[in-house]
C-alpha cells in the first residue's frame, strides 16, 4: 500500500459513513475490486483506494501512471496541472484537459428544445442561447453538464477572432454607415451573415456585435426558419 494512502485510508476508517474502499493486487493489474472497511487486511502486495470522489482518478493513476491531471484552485483563476497527487479531499481534480477553450456545442439541435452552450471545460459552461421549450435559461451556468466530448452534442463553429458563435444573433454595420445597423444570424464558418432565407451566401459586414437579447421571440422565430 502506498504510504501517502495509509494516513487518508485511516482518516477515512474513523468515518461510520464511508462505506468501503477499492483494492487491487500489483501483480493483477486489470481487477479492482470494491471491499468493507471491516473485511480488510493490509498486504503490501496490495493496492487500496478510498472509495471517495476522486476514486476513478486514482485508479486511472495507478494504472496509467503517465496520465497527468489538474486542480481547480479559485485564487489561482482556474484548473492548474499538479505533479503531486494528494488527492485533497477540499479540492476538485480532473484529467488535464487539452482542448482549447471556449468550445461551443449544441444539443437537440433543430427542435423547440435546441439549446447552445459555452463550454469553458470538460462539463463546465453556460447557456447562451436557447430555443422557447429548452428547460434550461439564457446565462445558466453548471460545472455539470454532459461532459462535451459525449455524442449527446454536436459541433457549432466558433470564431476567435471575433468572438462569436455560428448563427449567434448579431448587430452588423459597415464604416461608411454607422447609423444603418441590421440585425442578422452570424455565419462563423464565412465571417458574415446568413441571408434572408438563412443560408451561407449573406452580406460581409464590416462590424459585428452579439444582439444583447438573443431570446426575443422574433429572434428565436427567425431562428426556426434559418436553412443550416
Amino acid at each position: 500500500m502506498l504510504k501517502e494512502h495509509k494516513d487518508e485510508i485511516q482518516r477515512w476508517l474513523n468515518n461510520p459513513k464511508e462505506l468501503g474502499i477499492w483494492v487491487r493486487n500489483k501483480k493483477d493489474k486489470g481487477i479492482w475490486g470494491k471491499i468493507n472497511f471491516e473485511d480488510c487486511e493490509w498486504h503490501n502486495d496490495f493496492y487500496y483506494i478510498v472509495d471517495d470522489e476522486q476514486a476513478d482518478l486514482r485508479r486511472l493513476q495507478k494504472d496509467k501512471p503517465d496520465t497527468r491531471f489538474e486542480f481547480y484552485s479559485e485564487h489561482l483563476g482556474g484548473w492548474r496541472e499538479i505533479g503531486c497527487h494528494i488527492w485533497d479531499i477540499n479540492l476538485k481534480y480532473r484529467i488535464k484537459q487539452d482542448f482549447s477553450y471556449p468550445i461551443f456545442k449544441v444539443a437537440n439541435k433543430g427542435t423547440d428544445k435546441e439549446v447552445i452552450v459555452k463550454f469553458t471545460g470538460l462539463e463546465q459552461g453556460i447557456v447562451v442561447f436557447k430555443m422557447p421549450n429548452s428547460p434550461y435559461s439564457i446565462g445558466y451556468e453548471t460545472d455539470e453538464w454532459v461532459q462535451h466530448t459525449n455524442n449527446y452534442w454536436q459541433d457549432v463553429v466558433y470564431s476567435p477572432e471575433r468572438d462569436l458563435y455560428d448563427k449567434q444573433p448579431v448587430i452588423c454595420w459597415d464604416n461608411n454607415k454607422v447609423i444603418n445597423r441590421n440585425v442578422g444570424f452570424y455565419d462563423a464558418e464565412n465571417d458574415r451573415v446568413l441571408n434572408n432565407i438563412g443560408f451561407r451566401n449573406g452580406y460581409k459586414y464590416e462590424n459585428y456585435i452579439p444582439y444583447p437579447y438573443p431570446d426575443d421571440n422574433f429572434i428565436t422565430e427567425m431562428y426556426k426558419k434559418l436553412g443550416v
